[in-house]
């Protein structure tokens, strides 16, 4: 018995989680959760085969995008992140059947990752930076007179301690 057709847009579906490189799996099961046609092996090898001009195209064109759009834009991760906590602003003084306000912790925490993301939370200390900062002053040393490195260590001292 032949396999069953697939319409046009299960096949663009098809194709798409192709080119994006999904197991058969999971590819099945998303097939058996919508309801579609089962899809066999040997159906989406015929169809890696078939298509294969267009599903490398559509990796391309993913590969592309991947980086440029959506969420990998730091713009676009802090707009749905404040989307999201305008929506959770709405309803953090709302307490569950307990009395607890889980809303207002999640909101807080939406607001952290907001200002993660700007920078303007310290992700960490960067031990790199100290060693290359380090070596810079080694070969600073090395090529100025004592006096002279001194006056600049005496300097960028004054500016930490004006800043702190």
């Amino acid at each position: 018995m032949a396999a069953p057709k697939l319409n046009r847009n299960q096949r663009l579906q098809l194709l798409e989680w192709l080119a994006a490189g999904y197991s058969f799996t999971l590819i099945a099961l998303w097939f058996a959760d919508r309801e579609w046609p089962e899809l066999t092996r040997a159906a989406a090898t015929y169809y890696r085969n078939r298509y294969r001009a267009m599903i490398e195209q559509l990796q391309t064109a993913r590969h592309s995008a991947a980086l440029t759009t959506g969420l990998a834009l730091k713009e676009e991760r802090i707009e749905r992140l404040k989307e999201h906590a305008d929506q959770l602003e709405a309803i953090k003084w709302k307490a569950d059947k307990n009395g607890r306000l889980w809303n207002e912790k999640a909101w807080r925490e939406v607001l952290d990752d907001i200002a993660r993301e700007m920078g303007h939370r310290r992700q960490g200390i960067d031990l790199t930076l100290e060693k290359e900062l380090e070596a810079f002053l080694d070969r600073l040393r090395d090529n100025l007179d004592e006096a002279t490195y001194a006056r600049i260590l005496a300097l960028a001292a004054g500016q930490a301690a004006d800043r702190g």
